[in-house]
């Protein structure tokens, strides 16, 4: 099996990369089977590379091709121009929103991969409410959109497919009608206005947005929505953070937890409980809809706020109706234990690494000098010399003084807020590489002392020179 990688990152022109492509591409063995095409390029989609590479790829039956875009410019990206019959893996990774652009009517019935990351999709004039995107690949099963946009009167798109089993969705602004029965995997990340219609067998949802605005009029509600039973969902991530914490807000998250009914293992963000506290009107008159909940864990995603009691009104809404359920709730103040050690063990990582440098820079740059035997051709050079030794010295001392001692303030703030049973530990380790930094420094003060000393004598050199260019009488 044979593995090809193109990048025009490796030429100092695009022609150059072209002429090594159609060189490589015409002079190899065809008789070794090649399995996967990968290229990254920059420059426009329609040069003759990019044509002969597709049309490799096509004519040798390739089953993995993947495409990087290196420039900022838009380019639009022939794919739809080529069947690849064989093909089961495709990425596209543009470098922005706008680099590659590409019409959706790809003939792929082979492709069962694909990952199209910055990608424009545009279908000329097109009004119609929504294109199906993927139609025309009959054997699709795990499908990756992130960073997408939709052009050319595409209002949104439509994924509906009978065989796909896992869809993922990030950071997109376009409406997307999702009708897969086969789905069991679904994960949206920051991307507004998902509608999933039908995904009776999901059993996996992961469920991301840290801007929601929440409306009254769900016409204009850009939480995604679910006209189905999930009957089967085994687990459910739900993370929303709200901009405005409003009643219209808090309705419509209730709303989205009613219909997780079926879920076994449910993570929720502290902030989505905090907004329920705000409003337990909405809540304290229906029963927990989870009757088939048997783990419920709470995690905050902002640790810098405040501390807020959960009324028992949302404990009881979210675990009543599964009285073996286990509740996994970590603190605002457990996070930041656990950031504070973190950091202090990181920072004290670095430290050792800067102690270690500084060592290694102070016996290769300040040992002994040897006086020079050859007689100085003049006083003026070595003492200019001797300055520029003395201050680099100086600023590299300066510097490294600096560093440390801003690293030690630093870790002894956070051993100040970390819990008492990490503290210990920290503080000996702690203790013994401030020793450690200020043995180093004063050795290194003493190095600059001693080099100091080692100024050049005092002569009248400077007179005898002078002297020797006076004219003689």
């Amino acid at each position: 099996m044979l593995y090809l990688n193109f990048s025009s990152q490796d030429f100092c022109t695009l022609p150059k990369f072209s002429e090594f492509v159609k060189h490589v591409l015409l002079g190899r063995n065809n008789q070794i089977e090649v399995t996967s095409v990968e290229v990254a390029f920059r420059g426009k989609g329609r040069q003759a590379f990019v044509k002969t590479i597709l049309n490799y790829a096509f004519s040798h039956n390739v089953q993995q091709l993947n495409i990087t875009c290196l420039c900022v410019k838009k380019i639009e990206f022939p794919l739809s121009r080529v069947s690849f019959q064989s093909l089961k893996h495709l990425t596209v990774t543009g470098y922005d929103y706008n680099s590659i652009t590409t019409t959706p009517d790809w003939e792929m019935p082979a492709l069962t991969t694909p990952y199209i990351h910055c990608l424009t999709l545009y279908n000329g004039n097109n009004t119609d409410k929504g294109t199906n995107l993927f139609s025309n690949c009959a054997s699709l099963k795990n499908l990756t959109i992130k960073k997408c946009y939709m052009a050319g009167g595409l209002n949104g798109f439509n994924i509906c497919h009978p065989g796909l089993t896992s869809l993922t969705l990030e950071v997109g602004f376009t409406r997307v009608n999702v009708d897969t029965p086969q789905l069991k995997n679904l994960t949206i990340k920051k991307w507004k206005g998902v509608h999933l219609i039908s995904a009776p067998n999901l059993s996996s949802l992961h469920y991301k947005d840290l801007s929601y605005i929440g409306h009254e009029d769900g016409d204009y509600d850009d939480l995604s929505q679910l006209s189905t039973d999930l009957l089967h969902l085994e687990k459910a991530n739900i993370c929303i953070k709200c901009i405005f914490e409003e009643k219209a807000a808090a309705h419509r998250i209730v709303c989205l937890l009613q219909q997780l009914q079926s879920v076994k293992f449910l993570t929720l963000n502290l902030e989505v409980v905090e907004l329920l506290s705000s409003y337990v009107e909405l809540i304290s008159h229906h029963p927990s809809p989870f009757a088939n909940l048997k783990s419920l864990k709470i995690y905050p995603v902002d640790v810098t706020r405040l501390k807020v009691t959960v009324p028992k009104e949302v404990q009881n809404y979210l675990l009543d109706s599964s009285a073996d359920a286990t509740l996994t709730m970590a603190s605002r103040e457990a996070i930041r234990a656990v950031m504070n050690v973190t950091s202090a063990r990181n920072l004290m990582r670095e430290l050792q690494m800067l102690l270690d440098q500084w060592k290694e820079y102070c016996e290769t740059n300040t040992a002994p000098v040897k006086q020079d035997k050859a007689p100085m051709k003049s006083r003026f050079h070595e003492r200019m010399t001797y300055w520029e030794n003395l201050n680099e010295l100086f600023q590299k001392g300066y510097e490294n003084t600096r560093d440390i001692t801003s690293m030690l303030r630093k870790i002894e703030g956070l051993l100040k807020k970390v819990p008492r049973f990490h503290r210990a530990k920290l503080q000996s380790r702690f203790s013994g590489l401030r020793a450690e930094a200020e043995t180093i420094m004063d050795d290194m003060m003493d190095r600059v002392k001693i080099q100091c000393d080692k100024r050049p004598r005092r002569s009248n050199v400077l007179f005898d020179e002078l002297a020797t260019l006076q004219p003689s009488s």
